[in-house]
Formats: C-alpha cells, sequence, structure tokens
C-alpha cells in the first residue's frame, strides 16, 4: 500500500487518493487480452449509488475550476399552475432551457459574457408536493435579480453573491449536493452545467515523495484526511488539500 495513486486537481481543491489495487481498467481476467469491467456484472442499486457518489465529488471539483472569483448562487422555482406539471422533470427542463435562450439574448445586447453554470434539480415535498426548483451556480453577478426574475416568469428567482473560497464554496456543494440520492433523479441528470466547463486534471503519481515536495510550496491546507476499505480498490487512503498557490503543482504537471 499504496498500490496506485492518483491526484485530482481542481484549481486550488487538490484530492490524493492512494489505493491497493490498480483501477478497474488495469485488471484482465485470466486467458484473455481485453479488460471486463466489473461494474458491468454488478447488480443495479451499487451501479446507482456510485452514480450518486460520482455525481458529489464532480459538482465540488467543478465548482473549483469554473468559479475561482465572485459568483452568483440562484434559485429558481416554480409556481403551482394547472397548465405546467412542475413535478415533470422532463417539462420543467424544457422551460429551463427556454428561460437560458431568453437570458443569452440579453446577455448578447448587453455586451455581458455567456451564462456559465452549474446547477441540480431538487424537490420540494410537503407542502409543495414535490415541485422541482433548480439551484445554480452561475456568473449572473452582474445581472440584477429583478431582471432574472422577468427572464424566468415560472416562479421566484432567489439569488445571492459569494466569493469563491474554501470554505464557502464547501457549504455552496454540500447545498448543491444535499438531494442528488432522490429516486426521481433515477434515469435523469443528477447535476447539469453549461458546454465548456473547465474539468479536473487527474494524474497518476509514481513519485510520492516528488509530488509532496511540489505540494508544500503551494502552502497547503489539509482539510479531509480519511482512510477507508473498499471491494474495489482495496485498503483506500484519501486527502484534501486547499492552497494558497497553485503555480508550483500546475509546474509539476506540466514537466511530467
Amino acid at each position: 500500500m499504496p498500490g496506485y495513486t492518483k491526484v485530482i486537481i481542481s484549481n486550488k481543491l487538490v484530492e490524493v487518493i492512494k489505493q491497493e489495487y490498480l483501477p478497474l481498467d488495469r485488471r484482465t481476467y485470466s486467458g484473455g487480452r481485453k479488460t471486463y469491467p466489473i461494474q458491468s456484472i454488478e447488480d443495479h442499486d451499487t451501479n446507482v449509488k456510485r452514480g450518486i457518489n460520482r455525481a458529489r465529488n464532480q459538482i465540488r471539483r467543478l465548482l473549483e475550476c469554473n468559479f475561482t472569483d465572485r459568483y452568483a448562487f440562484i434559485t429558481l422555482t416554480f409556481n403551482p399552475t394547472e397548465d405546467i406539471d412542475v413535478t415533470n422533470i422532463n417539462i420543467c427542463n424544457r422551460l429551463f432551457a427556454k428561460f437560458k435562450k431568453r437570458l443569452a439574448y440579453y446577455l448578447k445586447t448587453n455586451n455581458l459574457p455567456d451564462f456559465k453554470y452549474l446547477g441540480v434539480t431538487e424537490f420540494q415535498d410537503e407542502n409543495r408536493q414535490g415541485t422541482i426548483h433548480f439551484h445554480i451556480v452561475c456568473n449572473l453577478t452582474e445581472v440584477p435579480v429583478i431582471t432574472i426574475q422577468k427572464l424566468w416568469q415560472y416562479g421566484c428567482v432567489h439569488k445571492a453573491l459569494t466569493t469563491s473560497e474554501s470554505t464557502e464554496n464547501e457549504k455552496i456543494s454540500f447545498y448543491l449536493k444535499k438531494g442528488i440520492a432522490d429516486p426521481r433523479l433515477n434515469g435523469h441528470k443528477r447535476y447539469f452545467h453549461s458546454h465548456g466547463l473547465k474539468k479536473p486534471i487527474t494524474i497518476e503519481v509514481m513519485n510520492l515523495d516528488e509530488f509532496y515536495n511540489y505540494l508544500i510550496k503551494c502552502q497547503p491546507t489539509l482539510k479531509h484526511d480519511d482512510t477507508y476499505q473498499s471491494q474495489v480498490t482495496g485498503e483506500t487512503k484519501y486527502e484534501q488539500y486547499y492552497l494558497e498557490d497553485i503555480k508550483e503543482l500546475i509546474k509539476y504537471v506540466q514537466e511530467l
């Protein structure tokens, strides 16, 4: 241990994953040259849980990669109406697509940047009886909430501004992730985002001492540290850091 180490770099958020076993796509069954992913024979519930965990991780990573300064956190709600089934994901997604077209025209005519966003679908239960609403991190910092309200048209809009930093981003991503295990999302996207978002950098680390030497130069703060046992990865150690300066680590990646 470790038999394999990967590092996931999402701007200043750095995750180090040391696992006992090689990744699934490195393994083959005896007598064959082709790789057969273990996931393909696992039961449906296990695959759903893994998909949910991947979505949780990716939401935080995309947030860190793409909203590195000031950003807006908005909620788009639907008012109940006889004309619209506000509990139907497909219908609400189509209305969101129409909103994006109106918003795109507004941004273009006002010389503002294209709509960049990362969002989730959530259901409001009890009194709202499963009414859908969207939570979205986006770049609409300069667009007044009253303007977003007029463009949205289907219900209320709530907007808050925040500055990207470790504690705030963790809080926002937790809020985004809290409803993605809802079984009503099965078969639908658990999160959605605009095209062209920056993706995390994933690398395999062969020399841990060299990697940590570069990491230390970035003034890291250890945020999470855990060791767990997995049937897929064996004994696995997870470390999460938040860096003051990413430059030295990017230099390390470029030299690989």
